[in-house]
C-alpha cells in the first residue's frame, strides 16, 4: 500500500509494486503485508479471515488480496463511507489466483 499526503488528507492505495518504479515512490509511505501483521505480532483481521476462510493456497497472489482490502479499509475507515460489496468486488479487479477460484477470496472480503 502507497499512502501519501495529498495537502488535505492521506491517500491509500494499493498498487503493483513490480510495476511501480522505486523513484516514483519518493516522499511516500510503502506498507507491505508483512508490515500490517505477522504470527509473532498478531495477524491483522484482513490477514485472519483470508486464512479461516481459506482464500489462500500457493501464496503468491495472497499478499495482493490482502493488502487491496486492508488498502480499502484505510480509505473508507478514514472517509466513514459505507462499504459496499460492489466497492470490494472492484478493488479486485486485476488481482489473479489461479488456485481458489474466487469464492474464499471473496467471502473472506465480504465479511467485512
Amino acid at each position: 500500500m502507497m499512502t501519501r499526503w495529498t495537502g488535505s488528507s492521506w491517500d491509500h492505495r494499493s498498487i503493483n509494486a513490480c510495476l511501480r518504479p522505486v523513484l516514483a515512490c519518493d516522499g511516500m509511505s510503502i506498507t507491505t503485508v508483512e508490515g500490517i501483521g505477522s504470527k509473532r505480532d498478531s495477524f491483522h483481521p484482513v490477514q485472519e479471515r483470508m486464512a479461516k476462510c481459506n482464500g489462500s493456497q500457493c501464496g503468491f497472489c495472497t499478499p495482493g488480496h490482502v493488502m487491496s482490502m486492508y488498502s480499502l479499509l484505510r480509505e473508507t475507515t478514514e472517509a466513514s463511507q459505507p462499504l459496499e460489496l460492489k466497492t470490494i468486488e472492484n478493488r479486485f479487479d486485476g488481482n489473479i489466483c489461479r488456485c481458489t477460484g474466487y469464492r474464499s477470496i471473496m467471502s473472506a472480503m465480504h465479511s467485512f
